[in-house]
């Protein structure tokens, strides 16, 4: 049914209540005051609503339909546009090969300001030998294997950590309110988790990533830069310890 004939509808109903409450008014007010009822009084309370209920209805009712098509209109424009912002924020703070949080997005939340009694955990961590996996295998194994990596640290961490990619071949975990003891134990996880990945295979034979991890403290208000240099020198004695290994910095109590 197309909407002239659902207004039409509307209108026909509305106008034969109206016929039938002009009747029932104008006669009962004439049989009250004794008045008699005529022909001329048939045609007035059959033609009076008829030519002002009619038109009233109808405009109101296509007016309604209007209304209501215009809110539809912007529901779904309002919809697209949270959707549009949605995958611009998206895009704007996630790293598109990895879809982990990009290096400004974790550094915001590295920022964030933290309860005295707060204690959380930064680890970097960084793929070892990753340019042999270039060279030997192609960029694109490689891009493959750091995608492969990024999915081992989201498996290794809890939902309340905080998971991203900082650098080409480096990423970034925040442990969120653990002790040493814990964060030690979830470092060496993540390292493990790498190292178990299913070999990749190319051309030029299997591919095998190692990470090694370095880790800081961030206790209260300390200063993110402070953390994220502890950690990097931790990382950095990982590497030279022999690579596809963890290497902690704990403040003295």
């Amino acid at each position: 049914m197309t909407r002239r004939k659902i207004i039409l509808g509307k209108a026909v109903i509305v106008t034969a209540i109206a016929v039938v409450a002009t009747f029932a008014l104008s006669f009962s007010t004439r049989l009250a005051l004794g008045m008699p009822i005529d022909w001329l009084s048939w045609v007035e309370c059959t033609l009076i609503p008829i030519f002002i209920a009619m038109p009233v209805a109808s405009y109101i009712f296509l007016q309604s339909e209007k209304y209501k098509e215009a809110s539809e209109a912007l529901a779904k424009s309002l919809a697209a546009l949270s959707e549009t912002h949605e995958k611009l924020n998206y895009s704007t703070s996630h790293d598109p090969a990895t879809g982990l949080l990009n290096r400004e997005a974790f550094i915001g939340h590295l920022a964030r300001v933290r309860r005295e009694e707060e204690c959380d955990t930064l680890l970097l961590i960084d793929a070892d030998d990753f340019t042999k996996i270039n060279d030997q295998h192609g960029h694109a194994k490689g891009d493959e294997a750091l995608t492969r990596i990024a999915k081992a640290l989201l498996y290794a961490t809890r939902p309340s950590d905080v998971v991203g990619r900082t650098g080409g071949t480096e990423f970034g975990v925040i442990l969120s309110d653990v002790d040493k003891g814990v964060a030690m134990l979830r470092a060496e996880t993540i390292r493990r988790q790498v190292e178990t990945i299913p070999w990749l295979k190319s051309g030029r034979g299997s591919i095998r990533a190692t990470v090694s991890v370095g880790g800081a403290e961030m206790r209260g208000s300390a200063d993110a830069a402070e953390s994220l240099r502890q950690a990097s020198r931790c990382l950095y004695e990982a590497k030279q310890q022999g690579r596809n290994r963890v290497s902690f910095s704990y403040k003295s109590a």
